[in-house]
């Protein structure tokens, strides 16, 4: 745990309503060459929030969202991406997008009608895609238009999570299924659902373009997890890398910005392979005696490896980071919970 890092948030705290009425720059500066820390907060008690650490400095910054609009995010902080200078918080259960300016974080609107959002995916500078859980109703994909920031159709899904984009068709995978949507990006239109390993939770595109589905197989071990690559434009699956432990729950699934590296969790270790390895790793690439792993992230910008500890998942968790190498470079305190992160 780096005491430097810790000792200025405390400073930082006092000197934020010194620096909120003087006419000065904020001391945190522009927060677009920051990396984000999502703790997702305890569920039903609106304490979700945003940690910012700065790539230049190092400086960590906790409750960034909350220092710079006077209000908290609400609850559960589910994803974040940035798209056209915004930035797109998805906050689950409190049924909303915050969106905020993304060099300053400043509020600028909200996006409601959602009953539990999960994932925001921009498909162009007009829409969006957004996959929300339906309590009581039919779980859908909503497209938002990004000029109105309204919900103007939705495609009933199942439970969708991350989307990923490739040859102009949207690919979702439907939890607590066998189901791989494929969305024609222009149309809005389904056109095709494809058949993968049971519950795919994480899907990532690598530099060939290709795509990468991660399923865990499901809660109650209803199939065996496994990797699988497909080609986007024929919709054919080219391989499948099946687990040895059907007990295994592999989740997260991200990549370098090379796009050749793939990364995932599993039974709380940093798990890494090459797209064209050919076979899962017989041996974990991070692991640590003290924490175990709950959130993942690699930075497109220097590929550094930032992973997350959720503690107790009551009190604030930690986050440490790596080189491209899994060499450990530091580590910090975040909020409760630290699920994701978001590079900007």
């Amino acid at each position: 745990m780096n005491i430097r890092l810790l000792g200025f948030l405390l400073i930082a705290s006092l000197l934020f309503a010194a620096c909120e009425d003087d006419g000065n720059p904020p001391i945190w500066g522009d927060l677009d060459n920051h990396v984000f820390v999502l703790n997702e907060g305890n569920f039903g008690s609106s304490n979700g929030s945003l940690t910012a650490i700065s790539r230049e400095s190092g400086l960590v910054w906790d409750n960034i969202f909350e220092m710079v609009n006077e209000f908290q995010l609400g609850d559960v902080v589910q994803s974040m991406t940035f798209h056209n200078n915004k930035a797109y918080i998805v906050v689950n259960n409190s049924g909303k997008i915050e969106v905020a300016n993304a060099t300053t974080l400043e509020s600028e609107s909200t996006i409601n009608g959602l009953s539990a959002p999960r994932y925001f995916f921009p498909i162009n500078d007009d829409k969006a895609y957004v996959t929300n859980i339906t309590f009581g109703g039919s779980t859908t994909l909503d497209i938002i238009d990004l000029k109105t920031n309204e919900i103007t159709k939705t495609i009933p899904t199942g439970w969708g999570e991350q989307m990923v984009m490739s040859g102009g068709k949207v690919f979702v995978g439907i939890m607590n299924s066998y189901d791989l949507m494929v969305i024609d990006a222009a149309t809005d239109e389904v056109i095709q659902t494809l058949s993968v390993t049971y519950s795919p939770n994480s899907l990532q595109v690598d530099k060939n373009g290709k795509i990468w589905v991660l399923s865990d197989g499901g809660y109650y071990g209803e199939d065996v997890p496994a990797l699988r690559r497909i080609d986007p434009n024929t919709l054919e699956t080219e391989q499948v890398l099946t687990f040895s432990n059907s007990e295994a729950s592999p989740q997260k699934l991200a990549i370098n910005s090379a796009g050749d590296e793939l990364y995932y969790l599993e039974s709380g270790e940093v798990w890494r392979i090459d797209i064209e390895d050919g076979i899962l790793p017989e041996n974990a690439f991070i692991t640590s005696d003290n924490y175990t792993f709950y959130g993942l992230g690699v930075d497109p910008a220097n590929g550094y490896i930032y992973t997350s500890d959720a503690a107790d998942f009551q009190s604030k968790g930690g986050v440490f980071y790596y080189r491209p190498d899994g060499t450990p470079i530091d580590g910090f305190e975040a909020g409760v919970i630290p699920g994701g992160f978001c590079f900007n």
